[in-house]
């Protein structure tokens, strides 16, 4: 049996053919019964006397009941832990209490690490709160041995998480001579939830760093982080009804010093949240300046670098928007220009609901005229509105919208996706068109699916990118009048098999075209990735490929290989690297070999001081194989966690490519919840 693949230059008009017949066979595979074997049932309890927040499991947890008998995630699945763990749910009418008892046989080697929120490291516990019932979003509050918060929305089943997200919440750890303790106290108000449902999902999590094993209370499959549709059931629970008004203020102050002068701004970030299921953000003249500059990245491909969203305002329920393209890049708002400047937001709204089975967004923001070093970036006014529905039993169907208006001028795009999931199969797509003017061939389509039986996992995509597509004052998609697809077909056993803890063997094949070229690039290749019984790492990648770039054939071999060793250890290295045999480099315009060779190192002399050092190193050849250039960039760190609240960083950048050193001093201070003090010194 032979499968080919015959890309063809496939128009909006194809594009929509395709997704329509998709669309008359899905719901064939979906239906709202889905079995996901025998739920675990924990019953939430009322108590009259609120437990005392500090690490001391008292009495009054006697009423509870209790979440016992976690099983193995990882490295053996289903197995019984091997660490006892038993955790209460207690509430009353304003807070959810939530203990741990983690009992560990040597608890001398507790992986104690400090470190930012969210830093997700160490020995640690997590609470999931289902609040909707609805098998597809949730909450996620843990800490870690050190008292280290963790906290994030999750959506899409569990395959969106959104750790930018930071709730007003309390937790004390406490290590004993049997393991250590943890209570936390989450305020009602915190979160939001289904005002007549008293039924929620909830699950527990415990990770044991020194053996790499992760222990759920209700079963969750290896390979794949969590899924709220299998989270057990807290039944019982009664929240109080939402306040009529619920508000909260974020002044903003920023002092800014650039030589000459010191240049100081105020603006406000209002948030009100008038039901349990909506939130209404204002921001006017907002510090929307980034505690973190985006990392130097040497760039060889012809197409612009993805960066990551870092302020507060747009990260929050980023996920709403979150589609398959990347049709909303919030990056566009307050655009870097050339030259250095960035255009400043004057004021920005964002609206979230959940009425009933649907999840509503709206994004507004104004920025202001700009002139910069060749040209004007005019006065602009973005909007964007998203729409899902939840469908089935754990699936949605979505809307979005979004637009960029200036004098004399627009950019704008609407999208239909679906996000669809039965058991152990999961599609996603979608169909999108860009809108302009004098443009024909303006449409996009995304397909990728998923398909795990028993140890074995098949996963696929295909994308298709129109000529006139284009998205460029709203959205990222840079490779117009491409069709790209690729299949990989992977095998990753649930247990442990010596001398791995986990591993998984994937081989597969990718594809490329742009509509100009005679025929599509193919390439072929294995992955093999594992963690080993002493927790290091290995991963190695090879690909073997037939490509097109600037009207040449060539074939290339692709090869990526990395190590590290022991993460909990207080000494830890990473290293690895890339090669191509041969490559069209963009930077240089023509074809040759190249690769690049990073490592670091990080020393832990406490739990709370951490140094560390870097490299990367991007090796160009020329085409007769002599060397072009060397390009090497230095990152020497330090953090150093006072307190759980209270951290300190210095970070340094020493740019061999572009003869430019960037350094950067930060100390944050998280003085009450949702309460911030930054000192950042930045100097280039």
């Amino acid at each position: 049996m032979s499968l080919t693949f015959q890309p063809q230059n496939i128009g909006g008009e194809t594009l929509k053919k395709y997704i329509i017949t998709l669309l008359t066979w899905i719901p064939l595979f979906f239906n709202p019964q889905v079995s996901m074997g025998v739920e675990k049932t924990l019953r939430a309890v009322r108590t009259e006397t609120a437990p005392k927040i500090d690490g001391y499991i008292e009495e009054v947890w006697s009423q509870a009941d209790s979440a016992t008998d976690f099983i193995q995630q990882a490295p053996n699945e289903g197995e019984p832990a091997t660490e006892k763990t038993v955790a209460y749910l207690l509430y009353d009418d304003q807070n959810i209490y939530v203990a741990f008892k983690c009992y560990d046989s040597q608890p001398e080697k507790l992986d104690p690490t400090a470190g930012r929120r969210d830093g997700q490291e160490g020995d640690m516990v997590l609470l999931l709160l289902d609040t909707f019932n609805d098998n597809i979003t949730g909450y996620l509050f843990g800490v870690n041995s050190c008292n280290v918060q963790n906290d994030a929305r999750v959506s899409l089943d569990g395959f969106s998480k959104d750790w930018s997200w930071d709730g007003v919440w309390f937790s004390v750890v406490r290590v004993t001579d049997f393991g250590y303790t943890v209570e936390m106290g989450i305020p009602f108000k915190n979160i939001r939830y289904k005002q007549d449902s008293s039924e929620w999902g909830i699950d527990f999590f415990r990770s044991i760093s020194r053996k790499g094993e992760n222990d759920w209370w209700s079963f969750q499959r290896s390979g794949v982080a969590l899924e709220v549709s299998r989270a057990g059931r807290l039944v019982g629970i009664h929240p109080p009804k939402a306040e009529v008004s619920h508000l909260e203020v974020y002044p903003v102050g920023l002092v800014k010093y650039e030589k000459p002068s010191t240049s100081p701004e105020a603006g406000f970030d209002l948030a009100w949240y008038p039901s349990s299921s909506t939130n209404l953000r204002l921001a006017v003249n907002p510090d929307f300046a980034q505690a973190e500059a985006d990392p130097y990245t040497v760039n060889l491909s012809k197409y612009p670098t993805y960066l990551a969203e870092h302020r507060p305002f747009f990260v929050e329920r980023a996920e709403v928007f979150q589609t398959l393209l990347n049709l909303f890049y919030s990056r566009r708002i307050g655009k870097g220009l050339p030259g250095g400047k960035k255009v400043p937001i004057i004021s920005a709204l964002k609206f979230t609901a959940r009425p009933g089975r649907f999840t509503i967004g709206v994004i507004g923001a104004m920025t202001r005229r700009t002139e910069y070093t060749g040209g004007v970036e005019p006065q602009s006014y973005y909007s964007v509105l998203r729409l899902k529905r939840q469908v089935f039993h754990n699936s949605e169907l979505g809307l979005l919208y979004a637009g960029k208006n200036w004098e004399g001028g627009f950019n704008g795009t609407v999208g239909l996706d679906g996000w669809l999931r039965k058991g152990d199969f999961v599609l996603a797509l979608q169909l999108a068109r860009s809108r302009q003017e004098d443009t024909e061939d303006d449409y996009a389509g995304d397909l990728a699916l998923g398909w795990r039986i028993g140890d074995f996992i098949i996963d696929g995509n295909y994308k298709n990118v129109g000529r006139d597509f284009d998205i460029s004052g709203v959205g990222f998609e840079p490779q117009r009048g491409t069709e790209r697809f690729s299949f990989y077909y992977t095998y990753f056993p649930s247990r442990e098999k010596r001398p791995f803890k986990w591993f998984y063997l994937s081989f597969g094949m990718m594809g490329h075209r742009e509509y100009v070229d005679p025929g599509p690039g193919i390439g072929v290749g294995p992955k093999f990735e594992a963690m080993l019984a002493n927790n290091w790492g290995i991963s190695v990648n090879l690909l073997y490929k037939r490509w097109y770039e600037a009207g040449q054939w060539y074939n290339d071999i692709f090869t990526e290989n990395k190590i590290n060793t022991d993460r909990s250890k207080p000494l830890y290295a990473n290293f690895g690297f890339w090669y191509h045999s041969k490559r069209y480099n963009w930077r240089r315009r023509y074809l040759a070999s190249m690769g690049c060779l990073w490592g670091g190192l990080t020393w832990r002399p406490n739990p709370g001081l951490s140094l560390g050092i870097s490299n990367n190193t991007t090796v160009e050849f020329k085409p007769d194989g002599s060397l072009e250039k060397i390009s090497w960039i230095l990152h020497p760190t330090v953090s150093w966690a006072l307190t759980h609240n209270l951290y300190l960083r210095l970070w340094n950048e020493p740019n061999f490519d572009t003869d430019i050193h960037r350094s950067n001093i930060l100390l944050s201070w998280n003085f009450l919840p949702k309460s911030w003090v930054y000192f950042a010194l930045n100097n280039t």
